[in-house]
């Protein structure tokens, strides 16, 4: 074991990367540091140069069916399910005003004028409005159309033509505006299925749509009748037309003349074409994204042109945001909006620069962990299970599938991966795998365990081209009763060990799989294992919520941790094998001390499963991911923390140094505005304490040189001094000289009057009574002594006002307490109530020990005082 000073104490978040974009559409801010995504009820603002989420908007559970941002980004507009708009100001997102469309169904599409003054709204009952944001009504209903709107589209300048064009189901409707009112200019029809895009060439005599039904129409505008018809072969869902300055693939300045489009669609291959000679001028290689596993899905829902970025922003079935350069067609920037389910990670690269990641997809993300820049890598044709890292070469990893494969991957300069080996030989899925040095092992639902050769291929020159290979099967062992769900390689690589669902955990040699032993003990399967970096031992993690702590020599259970109330999922060494970080079904990461066996910190981030856990090999950052989607970044703070708290402790002593300085000066007033300022009751309480004891004259002075934040300050510490019998009197004398010296309007006036008088009332009622209680005991004493005569046998010539009261109970003889009985009976019961039945016990002792009643009686009175 290695010392105490490399234990961690705490783990911050450094970033969170939560779901951000889960609809079809994102608008990118004209100075293109932002993108806005629809996400469910809410739209996320997401910063294009860290990739974090940098805002949100939320629409109190109401669904989000569109958003249009100004052109000059002074405000977004959220269209939502229940047919309400709401406008925000940009970039403060604060909540303009909030007013009903008038629609009947959901609204499908809007868009804004080139002023930022109006917009026009397209919804699912085939109505359209325009609105005027900045006089606050709506300006024209624009009525005639049938079928759900998918586009609208002001003219670029309405001060020159007033018109809206929208699409509507297959038809597309030209309305004139006018003051007042709007007319239906022309419905034109050329297309046999969904208009998905449309557009104004730039000198506005030309309309380019496009549609579900794999053909584009360019439309006069001055005769309101189609041009051309081109057929591509490609459902479409993007267009955009050949920005001014902007050449695009394939287009020659003989093109110059051409209305020039790029289109994408439901294959994910960008195009672009002379739409008005219908010629092909230039189509991508191979799709922008891989295609899923099921039929009938589109690649590519939006495609748009930004100019700043000089390039097109596309958006996936995947949700994912590609940021597409317009001269090469090459995608330069990708964010991911949803991970679905994050069931692995790993972090890969020379200094550990960028992080992969398994989510419920087919294709793995590798995050730039500066910019968290994500790109995307295919080559498996099933959901990714399971990550692992090479323990010398950070460029090599490896990742498992459920299509029954293992493919290793080697990192390049620019984020992607080449793929550089395939393990086939599986049965069924590949949920674990571990790289050693020289093999690699893979295990999974066939409850095999498969030893692979790997020298070969990872030492390949890295300049050369690369060819993936197959590396062939050494060892085959059929280890466990169940699904084989994790395995590890010992530091030395010579063992071997397997975890599974049927509750066993297993040691075996590498070399030739035999069996080493068993580990049994856990009442559920085991979900993870991974063996001490240091000492002979191996740590498993298990459904049945323990972390149980194994000897290899004898395979026997040496501890057990106890504290997660679900399954715990991962489990990961630190600290030299002194801690342990685990994670669980709860969504809970906790941090362990393995030698007290008890849990250190736990930490709440996540909502569901957390399956992924990667850390770093200084162990300075964490990452977790899970079933929410959500991927945690952590930071070991344990030096930073044991430096402030060092900070804290110099500025604590030194100020407890110039406290006392003040207090031995008697600056009573400096002292007490320093300890109110440092917001500390305690050290407050000690000042007035002193004062009261020293020169309580004085305190009303002192508060009247209080500004009205200190006192506002210091009457919240009245009512936490009043809580105790032991501080009472110090918060009392501060409400007592308060109330004299201070206006019932200067005290109104103060932050927290009322709330701290009815917390000081509870308390000083039960104060009250108690030294009412202790005043009246006392007086009865009083009275009892002073009603008592001098005994006619005692000396001296003092009279009962000259003496003391002690000296007044010595003098007073047992005979005349006698007579006062005698002569009083309701004295003798009031004596027998507060003295004699008081101190019983001791008066007959005394009365045994002595005749003397005068003794007896001095006896019992000085006791009671």
């Amino acid at each position: 074991m290695g010392s105490k000073a490399f234990l961690k104490t705490n783990y911050a978040v450094e970033a969170k990367y939560d779901a951000y974009f889960t609809g079809q559409q994102v608008q990118v801010t004209s100075d293109s540091g932002w993108v806005l995504c629809e996400c469910g009820d809410g739209v996320g603002v997401v910063s294009l140069t860290t990739g974090k989420v940098t805002g949100r908007i939320t629409c109190e559970e109401d669904q989000v069916t569109s958003i249009a941002l100004a052109p000059d980004d002074s405000s977004l507009v959220v269209a939502l399910k229940s047919t309400s708009l709401q406008q925000y100001n940009w970039p403060g997102l604060e909540l303009m005003r909030s007013f009903r469309s008038y629609h009947k169904g959901p609204i499908t599409t809007m868009t804004w004028d080139s002023t930022s003054t109006l917009l026009v709204t397209g919804a699912a009952d085939s109505s359209a409005r325009v609105w005027d944001l900045r006089q606050k009504y709506c300006t024209h209903s624009l009525k005639g159309a049938t079928g759900v709107f998918s586009v609208v589209l002001f003219h670029p300048d309405l001060s020159e033509r007033a018109r809206v064009y929208g699409a509507a189901g297959t038809t597309i409707y030209i309305w004139r505006l006018e003051a007042g009112s709007s007319e239906l200019e022309c419905s034109l029809d050329a297309h046999h299925s969904t208009v998905t895009a449309m557009q104004l060439t730039q000198d506005c005599k030309h309309l380019v749509s496009c549609g579900l039904d794999r053909v584009m129409v360019l439309w006069d505008l001055e005769s309101l009748s189609s041009k051309k018809v081109v057929v591509v072969l490609e459902s479409l869902s993007g267009l955009s037309l050949q920005p001014p300055g902007t050449l695009l693939p394939g287009v020659t300045k003989e093109h110059d003349q051409n209305i020039i489009a790029t289109v994408v669609g439901d294959k994910g291959v960008p195009s672009v074409w002379a739409v008005d000679i219908g010629r092909e001028l230039w189509r991508a290689p191979e799709p922008l994204v891989t295609p899923p596993d099921q039929e009938g899905v589109t690649l590519i829902n939006q495609l748009a042109h930004c100019p700043s970025l000089n390039s097109f922003v596309m958006t996936t079935y995947d949700h994912s945001i590609l940021m597409v350069h317009t001269s090469s067609m090459e995608v330069w920037k990708q964010l991911a909006g949803y991970n679905e389910q994050i069931l692995d990670a790993v972090f890969v690269g020379e200094g550990e620069t960028h992080l992969v990641v398994a989510t419920n997809s087919i294709q793995l993300q590798v995050y730039d962990c500066s910019t968290f820049n994500c790109r995307l890598l295919f080559g498996h044709t099933a959901l990714v299970l399971s990550l692992t890292t090479h323990p010398t070469l950070p460029q090599v990893f490896a990742s498992s599938s459920h299509d029954n494969t293992a493919l290793v991957w080697r990192l390049r300069s620019d984020g992607l991966a080449d793929c550089i080996a395939s393990a086939v030989g599986h049965t069924l899925s590949v949920g674990t795998i571990v790289l050693a040095q020289g093999f690699m092992i893979t295990g999974g639902r066939d409850m095999c365990i498969k030893k692979w050769k790997t020298d070969k291929e990872l030492n390949k020159d890295h300049n050369r081209e690369v060819k993936m290979t197959s590396l062939t099967s050494t060892h085959t062992e059929k280890a466990h009763e169940k699904d084989i769900n994790s395995m590890c390689v010992s530091v030395n690589g010579k063992l071997l060990a397997s975890g599974s669902q049927d509750k066993t955990a297993k040691v075996w040699r590498s070399d030739n799989l035999s069996l080493v032993g068993t580990m049994q003990g856990h009442k559920r399967g085991v979900w993870h294992v991974q063996f001490s970096p240091v000492d002979e031992v191996l740590a498993t993690a298990s459904a049945d919520a323990t972390i149980r702590i194994w000897t290899l020599a004898d395979c026997a259970t040496v501890a057990t941790l106890e504290g997660h109330d679900m399954g715990v999922l991962r489990v990961h060494w630190l600290s030299q094998g002194q801690q342990l970080l685990s994670t669980s079904s709860d969504g809970l990461l906790k941090l362990w001390n393995v030698r007290t066996r008890q849990c250190c910190q736990t930490y709440d981030e996540h909502e569901d499963k957390a399956w992924a856990l990667a850390v770093s090999r200084d162990e300075a950052r964490v990452v977790t991911g899970g079933e929410d989607s959500k991927l945690v970044l952590w930071n070991d703070v344990t030096q930073l923390d044991q430096q402030k708290a060092q900070v804290e402790a110099d500025r604590l002593a030194a100020e407890e140094q110039t406290l006392a300085n003040l207090l031995k000066d008697k600056k009573w007033t400096k002292a007490l505005r320093i300890a109110i300022g440092l917001s500390q009751p305690f050290r407050a309480l000690r000042v007035v304490r002193e004062l009261l004891d020293e020169t309580p004259d004085q305190l009303p002075r002192v508060v009247a040189k209080l500004n009205q934040d200190h006192l506002a300050t210091l009457l919240g510490f009245i009512s936490q001094w009043n809580t105790k019998t032991k501080n009472s009197r110090e918060a009392q004398s501060i409400v007592n000289v308060m109330l004299k010296s201070r206006l019932p309007e200067d005290l109104e006036s103060l932050v927290g009057w009322r709330t701290t008088l009815e917390a000081l009332l509870p308390y000083t009622e039960r104060h009250y009574h108690r030294t009412s209680a202790l005043h009246q005991s006392s007086a009865i004493i009083t009275y009892m002594a002073s009603a008592l005569s001098l005994s006619q046998q005692s000396q001296g010539t003092l009279t009962p006002y000259d003496m003391n009261e002690l000296d007044l109970l010595r003098t007073i003889p047992s005979v005349s307490i006698k007579k006062e009985e005698e002569d009083d009976s309701d004295l003798r019961a009031a004596i027998e109530d507060s003295v004699m039945e008081v101190d019983t016990d001791v008066e007959m002792k005394n009365e045994e020990e002595s005749d003397d009643d005068t003794s007896v009686t001095y006896q019992t009175i000085t006791r009671h005082i």
